[in-house]
């Protein structure tokens, strides 16, 4: 995604997202607590949250955000931009949670994935783009702790953009089709990345 698209789309969350509540969250999903308030930070890429935000999981723990915040939407992979901006529209709430707590590791890689998936559900986006953009980010996204240094048995796999772009739609067919809980998503991602459904291509090839 070139540099201009990129600010393009955190200009409309801007736009369209400042000062707007989110107390209209389905419950069965958790809720928001505040309201989403930014502006760009200094160098024109980065968006600053100026009021503090969260969400609480339908579990009651609090995803809190606090005022100050910049993020620029690096923990979701870049392959699905250009599918799913994710700060556009009712993704933008639950991506500014789930940069934050990517940036900050206070918990583990698996909760914060799937709080994405659960505060995108939320702010009600459908059923099946939550799961694909949920699957997407537990192939792609950061991973830390136990198990996820490069080589061991919970590291992300390695793939090119056009391979991610790949496998985010082959994700999306079987989310269409299979309509699969988040167990049975997290399965098939695992298989997608250890190779019997596409073999990832080796830089060059």
């Amino acid at each position: 995604m070139t540099m201009t698209l990129r600010y393009l789309l955190l200009t409309a969350m801007i736009s369209a997202g400042a000062g707007v509540s989110a107390s209209w969250a389905d419950s069965r999903f958790g809720h928001y607590v505040g309201k989403f308030v930014a502006e760009f930070g200094g160098d024109g890429r980065k968006v600053k949250l100026i009021e503090p935000y969260g969400y609480v999981d339908p579990a009651g723990e609090q995803w809190d955000v606090p005022a100050g915040y910049l993020t620029d939407g690096a923990s979701v992979p870049s392959a699905l931009w250009a599918l799913y901006p994710p700060f556009t529209g009712a993704y933008r709430s639950a991506a500014v949670i789930h940069d934050y707590y990517c940036d900050n590791k206070q918990r583990s890689w698996q909760d914060t994935h799937k709080v994405f998936y659960n505060a995108m559900r939320a702010a009600d986006v459908d059923e099946n783009t939550a799961k694909i953009m949920y699957g997407a980010v537990y192939l792609f996204g950061p991973r830390w702790g136990p198990g996820t240094a490069p080589g061991q048995r919970n590291a992300a796999p390695k793939a090119t953009p056009e391979q991610q772009e790949e496998m985010v739609e082959k994700l999306k067919t079987f989310v269409e089709t299979e309509n699969p809980d988040l167990d049975s998503l997290e399965a098939h991602a695992k298989r997608m990345s250890s190779g019997p459904i596409m073999p990832l291509r080796k830089d060059g090839e």
